[in-house]
């Protein structure tokens, strides 16, 4: 989600636009994903179309935290250009991590109110993705922050190899009674506290570090651009392959006990990244295409928080309720459609008229001062 403060420009060269498109596949992946979740019949969740479904609902979770990594990436070399120190660098990176989970509570306290207190108080602690933003946000600015002007690269993939590396060990765990779920949760446990805990979750935001690193190293023009983004889509498409003849060869190489814990392991991460990575070099070329016109998967990516925010309710929310586990795919493909469409309106609204707003509402609270 753009949660963190818009950093796709650079020194050393253009708008890395790809950013945003990405965002805002993640933000239609996400609506698909819900949408699917809430009002799809039992009897509908088989065959062909429903394993698209459930591989396409898998990648915005993955996307909105790769993209954290890569906008902090972007925002660190933004700041050794400009000279910034480590500590300034850092603490703007945790001063938004800390306002993004506040954000999360809110979010929380807001669904628990509007669910009339299902669900219990612990209801208001559930690790979701925002949560695991957050959390993500405050790891990366602890150990990927450039020091003394050296970008931290090696530091970050190697604190990714252990999230990823201990997920189906961490990510699942029993921990002690004596240490408060709120708390363990950012760590790994039982859902339906721990949804989106570090293990194995942060490793996304620290892998897509080195590579925000990379895309603005090659920024510098066009062609290197052009290069960069082509590598990207051949690795991310050699990356999907070798997974997927690996599980072909051999189904069971790796025994998970659940389906949850399978969704922790290497397997599931290497596919994953690969259909970033091609989806990452598609999108290039799209912005590329479409450079100075005006794009929906842009705008949705310019205003993903929103979108998460509003749209929740009209997935889960009573409002409709009655369509909970009712429709066949093509009916809640048509409904997925629809809400993409009114949330579109909705970012579009937020656009034209939100500086407006702001000004006015500065305007009329800002305290006269004495003469």
């Amino acid at each position: 989600m753009s949660t963190t403060t818009p950093a796709t420009a650079t020194k050393s060269g253009g708008r890395i636009e790809v950013v945003d498109w990405l965002r805002g596949v993640a933000v239609v992946f996400m609506i698909l994903a819900h949408g699917m979740d809430a009002w799809l019949l039992p009897a509908a969740k088989t065959g062909t179309a429903y394993a698209l479904i459930r591989v396409a609902s898998g990648i915005p979770a993955r996307l909105f935290l790769f993209l954290v990594g890569v906008s902090a990436a972007i925002q660190f070399e933004a700041g050794l250009a400009k000279g910034s120190s480590t500590q300034v660098m850092r603490a703007r990176l945790l001063r938004r991590g800390l306002q993004v989970l506040v954000l999360a509570y809110l979010f929380r306290l807001q669904e628990w109110l509007l669910s009339h207190f299902y669900g219990g108080w612990e209801t208001l602690f559930r690790i979701d993705i925002l949560n695991a933003i957050a959390a993500c946000m405050l790891v990366v600015a602890l150990v990927s922050t450039p020091r003394n002007g050296r970008r931290q690269i090696l530091p970050s993939l190697l604190l990714a190899a252990v999230f990823l590396g201990l997920g189906t060990v961490v990510g699942p765990a029993h921990f002690p009674s004596w240490l408060p779920r709120t708390l363990s949760s950012y760590l790994g446990g039982q859902r339906p506290m721990a949804w989106f805990s570090l293990f194995p979750w942060g490793a996304w935001a620290l892998g897509g570090v080195a590579v925000g690193h990379l895309w603005v190293a090659a920024n510098r023009d066009s062609r290197s651009l052009g290069r960069c983004f082509l590598f990207t889509f051949l690795a991310g498409a050699a990356l999907t392959a070798a997974v997927t003849i690996v599980r072909m060869l051999s189904p069971t190489i790796i025994h998970y006990p659940t389906e949850v814990i399978r969704q922790m392991g290497p397997g599931i991460f290497f596919h994953r990244l690969g259909l970033i990575g091609m989806l990452a070099g598609i999108g290039f070329v799209w912005c590329r295409a479409w450079h100075g016109r005006f794009s929906a998967l842009r705008q949705f990516g310019r205003t993903s928080l929103l979108i998460y925010w509003v749209h929740i309710e009209f997935c889960y929310g009573s409002v409709v309720y009655a369509l909970r586990g009712k429709l066949q795919i093509p009916t809640a493909l048509l409904l997925v459609a629809a809400l993409s469409l009114a949330m579109l309106g909705l970012s579009l609204a937020k656009t034209r008229f939100a500086p407006a707003a702001t000004l006015w509402l500065q305007t009329r609270f800002r305290r006269t001062r004495p003469a």
